[in-house]
């Protein structure tokens, strides 16, 4: 027994074997206090460990999500190396189910595996200005591999095949149902993770599928994502038999209410989704 712990203790990348140690402060430091699944509303965007204020936000000192591995905060590296492998997230992941190439549980030891590989540079204090050229300690670096160099290059999504660690149609197919943070014995919070991901792509690097592009025009001039006039939202109340009660925000509700039904935009302007609501 104390051989094998001194093996694994002096090969740091020696895949699964360290959830054995890391999985118990993994699940220990969830994001829900209070021990449930990190499922429901998502997290702020986070910088230097705070909730990014955009009205006071500097691209130049704030992360807009994560473009590189740096970025995840300790808890997503700590979930990195914590994966177990069993693939249980893959299996109940809608996404892998009908054939797209998502799989939760590569985009975790993807992550993982790039994480270490990057270390020893990022350890060194290594790190790129502007222009391209390193700003780190020298005399560090100069100990540096040259695997550990190429692996900081390597981008973090895959845009136009460019050695990325991530495929952005895998970042991309992910649906949010959050069955792999259900399903993960140690409790990976994966949707959180591929999120950041996504924010980064949006936010910075302008890319995402086109489909896309037109949903986010479409929902920042008129507030859904079909373009329909806002004033037609409550157009599906027309012609029922009886009277809508609508509760207006910071508005009392009456005690005679007994469900309060959030409709939403699908629900007030899609065809087929009108007749359900």
């Amino acid at each position: 027994s104390m051989a094998w712990f001194i093996v694994i203790a002096l090969n740091l990348r020696m895949g699964v074997a360290w959830h054995r140690f890391t999985a118990f402060p993994n699940i220990w430091f969830g994001r829900n206090a209070d021990g449930a699944r990190a499922l429901g509303g998502l997290r702020p965007i986070m910088s230097g460990g705070q909730p990014l204020n955009f009205e006071e936000a500097d691209p130049e000192k704030d992360t807009f999500g994560v473009g590189k591995v740096e970025h995840f905060t300790w808890k997503g590296l700590l979930d990195f190396t914590s994966c177990t492998e069993c693939g249980r997230c893959q299996s109940q992941c809608p996404a892998w189910n009908t054939g797209k190439p998502l799989s939760p549980k590569l985009i975790i030891t993807s992550l993982r595996d790039h994480a270490y590989a990057k270390a020893p540079y990022l350890l060194a204090g290594g790190a790129k200005g502007v222009d391209g050229k390193e700003l780190g300690d020298s005399q560090k670096l100069a100990k540096v591999s040259n695997d550990a160099f190429v692996e900081a290059d390597r981008p973090l999504i895959d845009v136009l095949d460019n050695g990325g660690v991530i495929d952005p149609d895998a970042l991309w197919s992910c649906t949010m149902c959050g069955a792999c943070v259900e399903q993960c014995p140690v409790d990976i919070e994966h949707v959180d993770h591929i999120v950041d991901m996504r924010r980064y792509q949006v936010l910075i690097e302008s890319q995402f599928p086109s489909e896309a592009g037109v949903m986010l025009r479409n929902l920042e001039s008129k507030g859904n994502p079909w373009g329909e006039n806002p004033n037609a939202r409550e157009d599906w109340t027309k012609g029922l038999s009886f009277d809508v009660t609508r509760v207006l925000p910071g508005e009392p509700i009456s005690d005679d209410v007994e469900y309060l039904f959030w409709v939403g935009c699908a629900g007030a302007y899609d065809a087929k989704a009108r007749k359900t609501t």
